[in-house]
């Protein structure tokens, strides 16, 4: 459904230069679930931008292409013919994404007709009270006239869900979509996600930092670390403690376990910007408890699942 090949994308500006994704490849395949997991600042939410053509100055992409259903996206007519169409995108913040002068049925409705021009206002409405059941949000009616400060989050993440699937997408990508929610709400979004994959077979990619919330929900999940791809795991593995880079590990034992009293493991150090200095090093090896000679000269090649010299 979608494919990445030696993405690179660069920040540059006066004041810097350096690689957000650096030669990333990866692929979406029909109907699954790929999360992509990853510290701040590792690449997740630009490579989702990337696929929709939203980056803007001083980030460039420098190299690589990205496929949508094997149509290479190259100018900005081609991003606009899959950008909410076959591709949409569930943001982070509801709160900062949804209009706060609009009500939930302008900003639906506006949506679903600008994707279906031969729908008129009347039929418009029925469709959004029809996507709001869909999202299980109860008095789907009443609630087209809510304006967003008046429902709270978690509904407000069901209304942005709703606007994504307004256009019948194939793709959809979840940026971190229950980061600013309640443990509860956060649980009744996932399963939702989860139940339009199956009764839809939308095809997503679930973009987060939590692991544990990953390999709970995806088939596989892809690790980044400074732009570049550490691991591609499968969920079972990940679950089973299989997973073969030390930075996947890592990134398991932050997790705090129930009933454990011991401090909080941390991953030593901080992430570094992938510059020049990276060329011929591998970009964890600073941080990394596996390391070994080879790893300071030179850069891991990605096989087998994962990109290491020194695989777990």
């Amino acid at each position: 459904m979608l494919q990445a090949k030696n993405l690179t994308i660069e920040l540059k500006s006066d004041k810097d230069e350096f690689y957000i994704l650096r030669n990333f490849s990866i692929e979406l395949n029909k109907g699954e679930i790929l999360g992509l997991a990853g510290e701040s600042g590792s690449g997740k939410s630009v490579f989702a931008k990337s696929i929709l053509g939203l980056n803007r100055p001083p980030i460039y992409k420098t190299g690589g292409d990205i496929f949508v259903e094997n149509i290479c996206l190259m100018k900005d007519n081609d991003y606009k013919a899959v950008r909410g169409k076959k591709v949409s995108m569930i943001f982070q913040n509801p709160q900062s994404s949804l209009n706060p002068v609009m009500t939930i049925g302008q900003q639906l409705i506006e949506t679903i007709m600008l994707h279906d021009k031969s729908l008129n206002k009347k039929a418009g409405k029925e469709k959004a009270v029809k996507l709001l059941q869909d999202v299980e949000i109860d008095l789907a009616e009443s609630r087209l006239e809510s304006f967003p400060h008046q429902l709270s989050g978690g509904m407000n993440q069901r209304v942005m869900i709703a606007i994504a699937l307004a256009s019948n997408p194939d793709i959809l990508i979840a940026d971190e979509p229950t980061t600013a929610l309640d443990v509860t709400i956060q649980s009744q979004i996932i399963n939702l996600i989860k139940k339009l994959n199956t009764e839809k077979h939308l095809s997503i990619i679930f973009i987060s930092h939590d692991l544990a919330l990953l390999a709970s929900i995806c088939d596989r999940v892809a690790v980044l670390y400074s732009g570049e791809l550490m691991e591609i795991v499968n969920a079972d593995d990940l679950l089973l403690n299989k997973e073969k880079h030390p930075y996947t590990h890592a990134l398991k034992a932050c997790i705090p376990q129930i009933g454990k009293k011991d401090e909080l493991t941390t991953i030593k150090g901080f992430i570094e910007k992938n510059n020049f200095l990276y060329n011929e090093k591998c970009i964890f090896a600073d941080r990394c408890n596996n390391s070994i000679d080879v790893c300071f000269n030179k850069k891991p090649v990605f096989k087998n699942g994962s990109s290491c010299h020194n695989p777990l």
